[in-house]
């Protein structure tokens, strides 16, 4: 059973945040993070390195990947429906609908810089209980 600290899962939901995707080994909780676009990078070798070693262990590790674009899509609804102003909650609205939705919803929030803060500590809250389901997946098909 893999019990990792809150810190290790923040750092964790942080890093699959901003692309990358998470081997955890199963016995002593230590994260490996590569980027899930390694093909688009200039210097790689570190993480082919750190990829080649999990991929050669793989039936030590659980892989996180980033999330994909569906789920963060429902990460904005839900908190669409945890604003107040009406107004910015309709712009937020609309911004999904239209082209480019990740862009326009983000756009909006740079506008509204006090819903702004609100909406990273959403999205992390979002994104590390998406690593502990994951994990406790794991731990159920375990036992």
């Amino acid at each position: 059973m893999i019990k990792l600290s809150k810190k290790q899962i923040n750092s964790i939901a942080q890093d699959l945040d901003l692309g990358m995707d998470c081997y955890v080994h199963k016995e002593t909780g230590e994260a490996i993070t590569i980027p899930s676009n390694l093909d688009e990078f200039d210097d790689v070798e570190s993480w082919k390195e750190e990829l080649k070693n999990v991929k050669k262990n793989r039936d030590q590790y659980i892989l996180i990947e980033k999330m994909d674009s569906s789920d963060s899509f429902k990460i904005m609804r839900r908190f669409m429906g945890k604003i107040a102003n009406p107004s910015i909650r309709n712009k937020l609205m609309i911004s999904i609908s239209q082209n480019k939705p990740f862009q326009r919803f983000r756009d909006i929030l740079d506008y509204n810089g006090d819903v702004l803060e609100d909406w990273y500590q959403f999205k992390q809250d979002e994104i590390e209980r998406y690593v502990k389901r994951i994990l406790d997946t794991f731990d159920e098909e375990e036992k």
